[in-house]
């Protein structure tokens, strides 16, 4: 946190504030009006907390009141002042959506807030390079406002910020075809982030396992610093086979990205669950089994593993079983959180009973993952679900719930139809996130996306979201 002093020397005085005003907001009396009045009136370190509770929108607009405020906006101080302050969970969620257009090489991506009856649906950006059908979300929660982004047929990642609207290609990996798993984590140390690929080798080469890291305004990925030691090496394996098949993303939680792994590629029970990769580090390390692992874990099917994945709530890792039709009592969906990373101990914290509406809904799609959730203990929970299911051949259905667990009310807030061609798995990748407002930078400086590996034409639009 930055103290008062420093917060004052980067808020431009209210001469400069009152002086540049009338030229950023022309059109528009009475807002000239009223910034030049709170300039007048309000003290610096005042202002800086009211500059810090505007939403992005307001925010990006501010950046032409004066030079002093572009510096501020711009800055990693403020970005990370900003997330902090706005760090309320949304009442309602509000989605990252990606649309296949009309045309064949070009993707959509929109923004989708159900309200009551009615819904929002606002373009955000389109990308002209990405082949329609192919782009996929990587991580169903953002990373500090970020979303990563992958086109299969390309193959490259992007990685956007949807309230910014900014959106920068990745350079291409080294080994674009080889099986692997991406996720987006973020630095705390260097207020930046990272996108970590695990890459699985062939069988006749010496390393079995890589992991590469890209950090922003370089030009091609690295190794991590730390490797992966040997004694990860098969957890590895087993997190990207994982994560391939039954497309479980690694999620991002408390400067750990964490993959979960299959007990059924390991001889014996294994002792971890989960492997995990400090972003800042860029070490590996693990997460003990939750107590439901039994000592005959690694003999179960392959098809028992996939109905268990990894998600983020309440800033707290998480699994979810689906139980769905393999109790003695009915159905139900498991929450487990990580209570400590030394001990390795978990608790349940939701359990949700599929009986009624909620069973109809939830009982008979062949994927159902929990995605998030939003809300709070004391303003009204909500669980955020999506599921999906084969129609016909290319097809299929998606569809996001909320499920309150206080009075076990299931609502469905978006329902689309999706074509996966060159599909060779029944599960297809997710094609959309939660919605997260944020500042961060996608990209070091304007300067780069004017480099080679980012001469995607990256149409912005400049709709207004309402």
């Amino acid at each position: 946190m930055m103290g008062s002093s420093k917060r004052t020397s980067v808020v431009p005085s209210s001469g400069e504030a009152v002086k540049t005003t009338a030229e950023a907001f022309p059109s528009n009396k009475r807002k000239k009006a009223v910034i030049a009045l709170c300039a007048r009136l309000l003290p610096d370190d005042m202002m800086l907390e009211v500059l810090l509770r505007l939403p992005v929108k307001s925010i990006l607009r501010f950046q032409a009141v004066c030079r002093s405020w572009a510096a501020l906006f711009s800055s990693k101080d403020f970005c990370s002042l900003h997330m902090a302050t706005s760090k309320v969970p949304p009442q309602a969620p509000k989605l990252l959506v990606v649309s296949p257009t009309a045309e064949l090489d070009s993707t959509t991506v929109c923004s989708y807030s159900p309200s009551g009856s009615s819904s929002r649906n606002a373009l955000l950006f389109t990308v002209d390079s990405a082949r329609r059908n192919s782009m996929e979300v990587v991580m169903p929660s953002p990373c500090c406002g970020l979303t990563l982004l992958f086109d299969a047929v390309a193959p490259a990642y992007y990685v956007c910020n949807a309230s910014t609207r900014e959106v920068t290609r990745l350079p291409p990996h080294s080994l674009p075809k080889y099986d692997s798993s991406a996720g987006l984590g973020f630095d705390a140390r260097t207020r930046e982030y990272k996108v970590v690929r695990l890459i699985n080798g062939l069988s006749d080469e010496k390393e079995t396992i890589r992991c590469d890291v890209y950090t922003p305004g370089a030009d091609r990925w690295r190794p991590a610093a730390g490797g992966v030691p040997f004694k990860w090496s098969l957890f590895a394996n087993s997190a990207v086979a994982h994560a391939m098949v039954n497309k479980i993303p690694p999620v991002f939680v408390n400067g750990f990205l964490h993959w979960l792994i299959n007990p059924s590629l390991f001889f014996r029970r294994p002792r971890a669950a989960i492997i995990s990769f400090s972003v800042a580090e860029e070490t590996f390390g693990c997460v003990q089994s939750p107590p439901f692992w039994g000592p005959e874990e690694h003999l179960r099917s392959w098809s028992q593993s996939e109905r268990e994945h990894l998600v983020v709530m309440d800033d707290q890792l998480c699994i979810v079983r689906d139980l769905r039709n393999r109790t003695p009592d009915g159905s139900t969906l498991e929450i487990w959180g990580l209570l400590d990373y030394g001990s390795g101990d978990w608790s349940l914290k939701h359990r949700i009973d599929l009986f009624g509406q909620v069973r109809t809904e939830l009982g008979e799609p062949k994927v159902v993952r929990v995605i998030g959730s939003v809300g709070n203990s004391t303003l009204g929970k909500k669980i955020v679900i999506a599921t999906s299911e084969r129609w016909v051949h290319e097809k299929f259905q998606k569809k996001v719930y909320t499920y309150d667990p206080r009075c076990q009310v299931l609502e469905a807030i978006l329902s689309v139809t999706e074509t996966h061609p060159r599909l060779t798995r029944l599960i297809p990748g997710s094609r959309f996130s939660l919605f997260e407002e944020s500042l961060t930078p996608v990209h070091k400086t304007d300067d780069e996306l004017a480099m080679p590996y980012t001469l995607a034409k990256l149409t912005k639009v400049t709709t207004t979201t309402n």
